[in-house]
């Protein structure tokens, strides 16, 4: 059963000190392949948070206050990609897998770095009838 454009939400925690090891593969590697397979891209996050004196120095005037304590850097990374459907993201991804130019990328980093990724999570998303993102 189609749902229409979907969005997925990917999340990534790296092991200690290889943000800059998955910037790296991601920037020179992933976004070519992304659009080799047909995977759409719609941005790319490194996740962090405000340091606990910012928000001291930010807190008056109605603003939304960050968590305190936090730090940009943290060796973890987001990134955002749509699809037409989940039969289209399924058979994408099952392509993308599949790529023995991927592999040997993803090896060649991991021999160099070390494992980079230690955890994933991806959650997908459907637009609500108020979305501009339909």
């Amino acid at each position: 059963m189609s749902m229409g454009r979907i969005y997925e939400f990917r999340t990534y925690k790296l092991h200690p000190g290889k943000l800059a090891a998955f910037r790296k593969r991601f920037e020179e590697g992933s976004v070519r392949f992304f659009a080799r397979h047909g995977v759409r891209l719609h941005g790319f996050f490194e996740i962090g948070e405000v340091p606990a004196e910012a928000v001291a120095e930010h807190s008056a005037g109605g603003i939304v206050r960050p968590a305190a304590g936090t730090r940009f850097g943290r060796d973890e990374v987001a990134y955002i990609v749509s699809f037409d459907s989940l039969e289209e993201r399924d058979a994408v991804w099952r392509r993308f897998v599949a790529d023995p130019e991927w592999h040997a990328l993803r090896a060649e980093s991991e021999e160099r770095h070390g494992a980079i990724v230690a955890e994933e999570r991806t959650v997908i998303l459907t637009p609500g009838a108020c979305s501009p993102m339909q």
